[in-house]
């Protein structure tokens, strides 16, 4: 009985993800539009030439990547996507009555709790690696001959977007964890979303501590180019992990020690 609780309950959430408004836009975005970008980025590389410098060609700011790199420049864009989607699902469990709801499913807090954050933790490992695929995928085939094959590819490319998938999944349970403490999407956003920008990388030339900021530590781990990707990568997961780690405790400390009257 206590099994078969527990089994209506992973259902329940992931069910709860899935019919949510905020996934199916998330999807579309990452999963449809990003590899597109990635396609015709590719064709647009196609006609300045894979060997295209700076010296060749004056509009370009650097030499054009080895073609194990195509596509994570596209990829570097999802991740917006993907910390707004984490954001909205984290402030959702609070909003009309969803936890006291879920708690009579299953009224164990500490499993539940956990059932949450693992669950979560699955789907945004199964929406990044199909988007991250799917993105590099649709570049090398936008590559034609020139470019590896699109299902295959090779050793280099698929370790390179291990560690795009990585990012991604770390950085938007980070912020599903965030939202779900803040019981808002709203000061996430505000401390996330402007680190995508000019103030993470102002922050990270001046003060060497700011590079150890959860979007600074997810963005080097997209190899958009060959000088982009973390030196130590395993170093920079360490971190970023660190973050999910924090903030999930104190998480389920507010939570396991907060009563079903705060849950509204």
């Amino acid at each position: 009985m206590k099994n078969r609780s527990l089994i209506n309950a992973i259902q329940a959430e992931f069910l709860k993800i899935i019919y949510s408004k905020s996934t199916q836009l998330a999807l579309i975005t990452t999963c449809v539009f990003q590899p597109l970008l990635a396609y015709f980025s590719s064709r647009q590389i196609l006609t300045v030439g894979l060997d295209g410098t700076p010296d060749s060609n004056p509009e370009l700011l650097e030499a054009i990547p080895p073609i194990e790199y195509m596509g994570f420049d596209a990829v570097l864009l999802g991740i917006l996507a993907m910390i707004i989607l984490a954001s909205v699902l984290g402030s959702l469990e609070y909003k009309n009555n969803s936890l006291r709801t879920s708690l009579l499913l299953y009224p164990n807090k500490i499993t539940f709790f956990h059932i949450k954050i693992l669950t979560h933790l699955c789907f945004f490992l199964l929406i990044s690696t199909l988007s991250i695929y799917l993105s590099i995928a649709a570049s090398q085939l936008a590559l034609g001959s020139s470019g590896l094959n699109p299902i295959f590819l090779n050793e280099r490319t698929w370790q390179l977007i291990m560690f795009a998938v990585i990012s991604w999944t770390l950085l938007a349970e980070l912020s599903y964890i965030l939202a779900f403490y803040a019981k808002s999407a709203i000061p996430v956003l505000l401390f996330l979303i402007p680190q995508l920008y000019n103030l993470g990388s102002f922050l990270a030339e001046r003060f060497l501590i700011a590079r150890l900021l959860p979007v600074s530590l997810a963005t080097n781990l997209i190899a958009s180019s060959p000088i982009q990707l973390a030196h130590t990568p395993v170093i920079t997961v360490f971190f970023l992990t660190c973050w999910v780690l924090v903030m999930g405790l104190l998480t389920y400390h507010q939570f396991v020690n907060s009563d079903l009257k705060e849950m509204k």
